[in-house]
């Protein structure tokens, strides 16, 4: 989905999974990103194209511009990897910001002093939020939108909700959602949404997302 597929297929796929597997499965799911045997993650989503050769590949770093755009897609990426069914498991150096492309190139070490702090919060704060709420944890799962570059995903557990809209496309994308109760707060950020008539109204800029609590 993140590679420019419709969110509907994706959608379709996971619940083909959710359907085909016992939930004991599902939710024991082992998910990654990026894992040794595959090029880093932040390299494929920011790379405008890949070097022909091996050499280029490894003298290759992704420009500001590639490496901006590669982060936000990184980050809307973590944000369904912590929020969907299983268990998330981050390849180490991936939430510093490492890049590289296929072995031995994607397992330099980790980027001790020079980590992308920013980035690096984002995903701890994904990591603290899976601790602390029992709907990422054990919630089951619907999908109130899932549309061409918008997918929301939401967790229920007993009266606590958890719902991550995300927007995949370059474009911003105007959502009108259900939600209970006068306000939403994004857990990522602390903005919160007023929800005057029982739906919360979101703007989502390209490739941007809100996690709400």
């Amino acid at each position: 989905w993140l590679g420019g597929g419709d969110a509907a297929a994706f959608r379709e796929s996971m619940e083909t999974l959710r359907e085909n597997y016992p939930p004991e499965a599902f939710y024991g799911a082992m998910n990654f990103l990026g894992t040794h045997d595959t090029p880093r993650i932040l390299t494929l989503l920011g790379a405008a194209h890949t070097p022909g050769t091996k050499r280029e590949r490894a003298a290759y770093r992704l420009s500001p511009d590639e490496r901006t755009q590669g982060t936000r897609k990184l980050r809307l990426a973590a944000m369904l990897l912590y929020t969907f069914p299983g268990s998330p498991t981050v390849f180490a150096g991936d939430e510093a910001g490492q890049q590289g492309y296929e072995d031995p190139l994607n397992r330099r070490t980790y980027p001790w002093g020079q980590e992308d702090t920013m980035l690096l919060a984002w995903f701890r704060r994904l990591g603290q939020l899976r601790g602390e709420r029992a709907s990422l944890q054990q919630g089951d799962i619907t999908y109130p939108y899932a549309r061409g570059s918008g997918l929301t995903v939401q967790r229920r557990a007993g009266n606590q909700v958890t719902l991550a809209a995300m927007n995949a496309g370059a474009e911003p994308l105007d959502l009108i959602l259900p939600w209970l109760g006068g306000t939403a707060t994004d857990a990522m950020t602390g903005q919160q949404f007023l929800v005057p008539d029982g739906a919360v109204h979101l703007t989502l800029p390209g490739y941007g997302g809100v996690l709400l609590i």
